[in-house]
């Protein structure tokens, strides 16, 4: 069995961040923003981004927690309680990166988000967006039980693109917990 660790992130952790981050937009993205972006402008923009908020307290509060496979980051989420909340908890992020697909790190990710959101703010919904082509990341999110909103059209981090994304939200944050807690 592997070791598995949700460690929370510290400033130290900016740029790793920022790595995994655009990796995983290299990746699940392809196709879908253009590759130029993703290859030449990703890296810095999210070095930017996650140097600003891990350095400076841009966009906080912020909840970042990584995820490590016997010592290796495999992946990470981030809760940003107040970026809208009018809809709830925001999962800003929830990245599991691809050597690690198909192992259950979504889910052990995504149960660490609502337990999280469940305990600190207590009756409020967990949302999140996605990409409407990213058909993989919708099939996950609908098997947890989120309901997606119409699709609508809204700016792409750092860009001036516009990307079709959907709201996928949860509105009780316990019964996610439920669902996603290991069976007997």
């Amino acid at each position: 069995m592997p070791l598995i660790e949700l460690v929370p992130a510290t400033s130290a952790d900016a740029d790793l961040l920022a790595s995994m981050h655009a990796d995983s937009w290299r990746h699940a993205y392809a196709g879908l923003i253009p590759n130029e972006y993703l290859d030449v402008h990703a890296v810095n923009e999210r070095l930017a981004t996650w140097r600003a908020r891990m350095l400076d307290g841009a966009e906080a509060p912020i909840e970042v927690t990584i995820l490590r496979v016997d010592g290796q980051p495999a992946g990470f989420s981030c809760l940003m309680p107040l970026a809208e909340p009018g809809y709830g908890i925001y999962v800003d992020n929830l990245h599991v990166m691809q050597q690690y697909h198909g192992r259950g790190y979504g889910k052990t990710l995504m149960s660490h988000c609502a337990c999280r959101a469940a305990s600190q703010w207590p009756g409020k919904a967990l949302f999140l967006y996605v990409l409407d082509g990213n058909v993989q990341a919708r099939e996950f999110y609908r098997r947890l039980g989120g309901v997606e909103s119409d699709m609508f059209n809204d700016p792409f981090p750092g860009t001036d693109f516009m990307v079709a994304v959907r709201r996928v939200t949860w509105e009780d944050a316990d019964a996610l917990v439920s669902r996603l807690a290991p069976g007997p």
